[in-house]
């Protein structure tokens, strides 16, 4: 950025200007208005400045769903500084890797997580000094404490900062599934590249998002997209509520206390909300809520359904990545007649479906799905090889294996790195595990290949009953039998209480490939 370049947007003190006395941020225990969360942030940014924090610099936070990440996220956008996410349930050296690898100068986190933390300062080499900054509870020795560093800041004109050489970037790290997370970079003034704008105001259109939208974060914020949908609002002027960490009562509650009228959830929240008994759904009054979007892992027709009739015609689905935003929409309409479907395309996304030669395959064919839109990433911090291996020209993959039919409804087949090849024979976990969950009296299941000396590969099936004991493999093999070809059909079924999932619900593949090396199945 320049100075001939415009400053991105700050909706913090348009709202603030307009309208200083609403809520702009709802926790269990406080509230912000915008007038608050303008006073606090500015505050906040000045003794930033006054500390070295400059324009491109990067910041860590680690946090649950706390109003306190709205105050430093807002702070770090006066200064042109870039946040950087980490995941709250990750340990030690998961931290530290991500903490230099970012090449963070400070990182903020809650007063829980500091045993993680703080026994360890010397390793985090770009932290500066008094770079360590703890909130909630009591302060933490070894750390600045977060409410002191609003008192009386320094006098810095934040209108007059000049812009940075070098544009820090907003960062939320992949799930590293498959090893090390990488650091997604957008520049923090990622509004002013042409298209996002009008990219965001698409999803607002869509999803018929207000000025009075009340908006419940539920997902942890260090997620892409809770973090877009929250925005999204915030762009609005809207109220957020936040959730610190889901608990399915608890968001029914929350729904019916602040007349909530949207959130976004992963499936295995749909999961826990539909295991409610109805005595449950009873107490509270849920008529408010106007969009359940959902997304981040396959969700199967027939949980679709059951959402749409606990909750009416108000689940969107939607298909995108850290890497590349929001891809395709479906709407509760469009579900009916194409349950399947993640969509089409959306706002200007660009979608191709390519085969391994890199020639686009007709409409009905497999192929690997590639995008390009106003909203992806840069690429991969630090990391060019990375980035370099997951384009195709202006075109970005993130390995998902799609079909897309005549009207141009994509279809979500599964993952190329999760791919059996048995006999030659590409098999496609998901259909495998779409077949399991539709029979009775399985919760959870979750389909790998197993290296096998005849076939090269042979399909491994995870499976979670419903009751325990109660179920025979043979007779799930039967079922498979009737609905697939002989080569589907899992060779090794292993029954266990639960699937190793990612706080999005993606299921941790890896992991179950590493239980097989150890597990007998029959």
């Amino acid at each position: 950025m320049n100075e001939a370049q415009p400053k991105p947007p700050n909706f913090l003190e348009i709202h603030a200007g307009t309208q200083p006395d609403k809520p702009a941020i709802i926790g269990l225990e406080r509230t912000l208005t915008y007038g608050q969360l303008r006073e606090r942030s500015r505050a906040l940014a000045r003794r930033l400045y006054g500390m070295g924090i400059r324009p491109g610099d990067h910041i860590a936070i680690m946090t649950y769903n706390l109003p306190e990440q709205a105050e430093i996220n807002n702070s770090l956008t006066y200064l042109m500084a870039g946040p950087v996410m980490v995941g709250y349930r990750m340990m030690g050296p998961e931290i530290e890797y991500i903490v230099e690898n970012s090449d963070a100068k400070m990182l903020f986190f809650y007063h829980e997580f500091a045993d993680r933390i703080l026994p360890h300062r010397e390793r985090y080499k770009s932290v500066i000094p008094d770079g360590f900054v703890s909130f909630g509870g009591e302060p933490q020795e070894g750390a600045l404490f977060l409410e002191n560093l609003f008192q009386d800041p320094p006098e810095v004109d934040l209108e007059a900062i000049p812009p940075p050489e070098a544009v820090g970037s907003l960062m939320i790290y992949t799930s590293g599934t498959t090893g090390k997370p990488k650091g997604a970079a957008r520049r923090s003034d990622f509004a002013t590249k042409p298209g996002v704008m009008e990219y965001l105001f698409t999803t607002i259109d869509f999803l018929k998002f207000t000025r009075d939208e009340i908006h419940l974060v539920c997902c942890p914020l260090y997620h892409s997209a809770p973090t877009y949908f929250a925005l999204v609002t915030f762009i609005l002027g809207g109220t957020l509520i936040y959730q610190p960490r889901f608990e399915a009562i608890q968001l029914l509650e929350l729904i019916n206390r602040h007349r909530a009228t949207s959130t976004h959830v992963v499936p295995t929240i749909l999961d826990r909300l539909l295991q409610l008994p109805d005595e449950v759904y009873a107490q509270y009054d849920l008529s408010s809520m106007r969009a359940l979007i959902c997304g981040a892992a396959p969700l199967f027709p027939e949980k679709k359904f059951a959402v749409i009739d606990k909750f009416g015609p108000v689940l969107y689905e939607y298909y995108g990545s850290t890497e590349t935003g929001v891809n395709t929409f479906i709407s509760p309409q469009e579900m009916h007649k194409r349950p399947s479907s993640v969509g089409r395309a959306f706002a200007d996304n660009e979608l191709k479906i390519l085969d391994e030669n890199g020639r686009e395959v007709p409409d009905g064919e497999r192929g690997v799905l590639y995008m390009y839109n106003a909203l992806m990433m840069d690429g991969y911090y630090k990391n060019e090889r990375a980035t370099r291996e997951v384009h195709q020209g202006k075109y970005l993959t993130v390995g998902d294996v799609a079909i897309r039919d005549s009207d141009g409804y994509i279809y979500i087949v599964d993952r190329v790195k999760d791919m059996i090849i048995r006999g030659g024979v590409n098999i496609y976990p998901a259909e495998v595990e779409e077949v399991l969950l539709a029979m009775p009296g399985i919760d959870d299941a979750a389909v790998v290949g197993k290296p096998n000396p005849e076939w090269g590969e042979i399909v491994a099936a995870f499976i979670v009953p419903e009751e325990s004991p109660g179920m025979e493999r043979e007779k799930i093999r039967e079922y498979c039998r009737e609905r697939m070809a002989n080569n589907k059909i899992p060779a090794i079924i292993i029954f266990v209480d639960e699937i190793p999932r990612t706080p999005t619900g993606k299921v941790l593949k890896k992991e179950l490939r590493e239980r097989l090396k150890s597990l007998s199945a029959d």
